[in-house]
């Protein structure tokens, strides 16, 4: 792991907690932790070998493994958690999942294992994604602030459908934080999971004009297309799929990205990665001359793109952008916690990934 992710990592005597209780080891981790001195200045990660999995069919031992993260997050702690059955049947393929594991603890412990190689920009870019809990019918919104175009995040929240005042508050407030650190932006991009309705939109530009902030807010729908959608073919590729990063007009400023691991014309595409269906963007923005400019247009998709690239899960590209994925992910996680909650360490850290 210190190999492979250029980080010192360092186990103290007697530091590691061992629990008796496979079926809820909650109590015996929680007194041992209580147990524990943990001083603030150092970053803490506890590696946890759960015996229950978070896709286990039993719904309330999944709760456990949330609960266990929860309870670390309170302590300023983040995890990494791993399946020891994965570890046992894989054997020596186990070293495959090991890039993974590095790529994911090194952003959990505040490093950058890559950034975007593109010049850095005054604009403030808002990622909003949904999740829907089948059990109990109710979606959630999570939202991730990134305060560059590099891909750096600072900070993830997440809400209830319903609660769009709260979701335009929590942006509106990203925006000031923004301008008291680096002055007016220039523009302001977000990238939502849906159409952005007028509702959501007025509080956002509200504070704009509150802060007397004269820019363009770029709206960049972004969904997944399916089979009976519009889709894009390549047909001198075998497999017919496009080269990653292809895009194509499909009218009223709507586009289609390829989006995959396929980057040079020569390219097989690889089962293992899957065929992913193209992306669909729809692209709007407060000053409609905006969107007539090639140049913005380009930059703008190229920016999706480039957001797929910067999934610190896993050292493979993903089809959806980190700007969506990553809300996705918050919001599928915390309606687990206590008063569906995320303890404040955990709204400027990576522990979901």
């Amino acid at each position: 792991m210190q190999a492979f992710s250029q980080v010192l990592i360092h186990t103290a005597p007697n530091f590691s907690i061992e629990f008796n209780n496979k079926n809820n080891p909650l109590a015996e981790i929680e007194l041992e932790l209580s147990n524990r001195a943990f001083d603030p200045a150092i970053g803490y990660i506890a590696v946890y070998l759960t015996p229950i999995s978070k896709y286990d069919s039993d719904q309330q031992k999944r709760e456990i493994y949330y609960k266990v993260k929860e309870m670390l997050l309170k302590r300023h702690i983040t995890s990494q958690c791993i399946d020891p059955v994965k570890v046992t049947q894989q054997g020596n393929n186990f070293a495959y999942s090991l890039p993974n594991i590095a790529v994911a603890i090194l952003a959990k412990l505040n490093g950058t294992p890559w950034q975007l190689s593109t010049p850095v920009k005054n604009e403030l870019i808002v990622g909003v994604g949904a999740f829907k809990h089948v059990a109990t019918d109710v979606q959630y919104i999570g939202s991730a602030f990134s305060f560059s175009n590099t891909g750096g995040f600072n900070n993830f929240d997440y809400f209830m459908k319903h609660e769009v005042a709260a979701l335009a508050g929590s942006i509106a407030r990203s925006i000031r934080e923004f301008t008291s650190i680096h002055g007016n932006p220039d523009r302001l991009i977000i990238h939502f999971y849906k159409t952005m309705s007028d509702k959501e939109l007025k509080p956002i530009m509200v504070e704009l004009e509150n802060l007397g902030l004269k820019i363009p807010v770029f709206i960049i729908t972004i969904n997944k297309t399916e089979s009976n959608d519009i889709v894009v073919f390549d047909t001198s590729s075998p497999e017919l799929m496009p080269v990653s990063g292809t895009f194509v007009n499909i009218g009223k400023n709507t586009y289609l990205l390829c989006n995959n691991t396929r980057y040079n014309a020569s390219d097989i595409s690889k089962a293992s990665d899957g065929f992913p269906f193209p992306l669909k963007l729809k692209i709007d923005c407060t000053d409609k001359s905006q969107l007539s400019e090639t140049r913005v247009i380009r930059e703008l998709i190229d920016q999706v793109y480039q957001f797929s690239r910067i999934y610190w899960k896993s050292v493979k590209q993903q089809n959806l952008p980190v700007t969506i994925k990553y809300p996705e992910m918050v919001a599928q996680i915390a309606p687990h916690f206590d008063g569906a909650d995320i303890p404040d360490f955990g709204k400027d850290n990576l522990w979901f990934l």
